[in-house]
C-alpha cells in the first residue's frame, strides 16, 4: 500500500514481519514452532530477534571455513542499502530500500540468500537482464522508475532477509520483497530458503520426499488445505474453493509440528487473506519424508 508522509515503506513491512517472526520463529533444535495455521501478514519484511544487529556496508565472511562445525545458534549482523534518484529527496522519489541479515562463519548461505534477493528485486512486468547485485537492482528500480514520468504515489521497493526457523541442521530464511508501482496496493513476495548447515547446501522439496512418495506428500498437503479452508475460507462464500483451488507450492519449511507450506497472495486466496500457511502434521507423512528430516 501507499506509504504516509514521512513514513518508510519498510516501516511497514517490518511491523508485520515482527508480528509473524515472534509467533514463528524456531531457533532450536526441539523448541516448539508457534506457528499460527492461518494467513500471514501481507507485506512482510527483515527483523532480527536473535542476533546482535549492526549496520554494515559489507561481509560475507569469505574466509570462513565451510568444514567448520555446525553451530548451535546463528548469529549475524545486519547491512542496509537505501537508494533513491540522485537530487531526489521527500516523500515524492522513488526509493529502494534492502536489509540483509549476513550470518556469522557462513559464506555460502549468505551468497545464497543475497542471490535470491537481487533475483526478487525486480520490477513486476518488466522483463530487464536480472541484476547481478543488490546494487545494479537498485539502479535497475530507479531507472524504471524516473523514466516512467507517473505523478501518482512514488514508486517503492524493499527487500529483506530474516531466519524464521531451525529444524536440526536445517535452518529456514524468509526472503522478502516488497513493490509498489501505483494502484490499490502493493505486491508482497516471501521465498522461504532451507539450508543444510551440516552440507553447505539448499534443501528442496526433492530433497525431503522419499523417492516414489511425491502423491503421498501432495494428497497430505490437499487434506491440510482443506481443514485450513474450513477454518479460513469466508463462511458465506460458496464459491471460494472454486475461484481459489489448491495449489502446489516449493514453499516450505520443517517444525515440531510437521512440514509448514506458505503460499503468497493471490495464490490460493485473494489478497485480503495474506500470504496462507498451513501444516502437514507429522503423522500425516510416515515414510514419506526422508529418515534425517524426521523427528528423532
Amino acid at each position: 500500500m501507499p506509504r504516509l508522509p514521512g513514513q518508510s515503506p519498510f516501516v511497514i513491512t517490518a511491523l508485520a514481519a515482527l508480528t509473524l517472526s515472534l509467533a514463528a520463529c524456531d531457533n532450536s533444535n526441539d523448541a516448539a514452532s508457534g506457528e499460527a495455521e492461518t494467513s500471514a501478514p501481507a507485506e512482510q519484511a527483515d527483523s532480527g530477534p536473535d542476533a546482535s544487529e549492526q549496520t554494515a556496508s559489507s561481509g560475507d565472511d569469505a574466509g570462513a571455513d565451510l568444514a567448520s562445525p555446525v553451530p548451535d545458534k546463528l548469529t549475524h549482523h545486519t547491512e542496509t542499502l537505501e537508494r533513491r534518484p540522485e537530487g531526489c529527496d521527500g516523500d515524492g522519489c522513488p526509493v529502494f530500500e534492502v536489509s540483509l541479515q549476513v550470518y556469522d562463519g557462513q559464506p555460502a548461505l549468505n551468497r545464497a540468500v543475497r542471490e535470491r534477493l537481487t533475483s526478487q528485486l525486480v520490477v513486476s512486468g518488466e522483463e530487464p537482464a536480472t541484476p547481478d547485485s543488490l546494487e545494479a537492482a537498485a539502479e535497475q528500480f530507479l531507472a524504471t522508475a524516473t523514466s516512467t514520468g507517473d505523478e501518482g504515489p512514488a514508486w517503492e521497493l524493499s527487500g529483506g532477509t530474516q531466519q524464521v526457523g531451525r529444524w536440526k541442521n536445517l535452518v529456514t530464511v524468509a526472503i522478502n520483497s516488497y513493490e509498489f508501482t501505483g494502484g490499490a496496493h502493493g505486491m508482497p513476495i516471501t521465498q522461504w530458503l532451507n539450508w543444510d548447515l551440516a552440507e553447505g547446501r539448499p534443501v528442496t522439496l526433492g530433497n525431503l520426499v522419499e523417492t516414489g512418495h511425491e502423491q503421498a506428500f501432495w494428497d497430505a498437503a490437499r487434506a491440510a488445505h482443506d481443514r485450513w479452508l474450513n477454518r479460513e475460507a469466508p463462511a458465506d462464500d460458496n464459491t471460494f474453493q472454486d475461484d481459489w483451488p489448491f495449489q502446489q507450492t516449493d514453499s516450505f519449511r520443517l517444525t515440531r509440528k510437521g512440514v509448514v507450506l506458505h503460499y503468497d497472495v493471490y495464490s490460493i486466496a485473494p489478497y485480503s487473506m495474506g500470504q496462507p500457511q498451513f501444516t502437514l502434521p507429522w503423522n500425516e507423512l510416515d515414510g514419506v519424508i526422508r529418515p534425517r528430516y524426521r523427528p528423532d
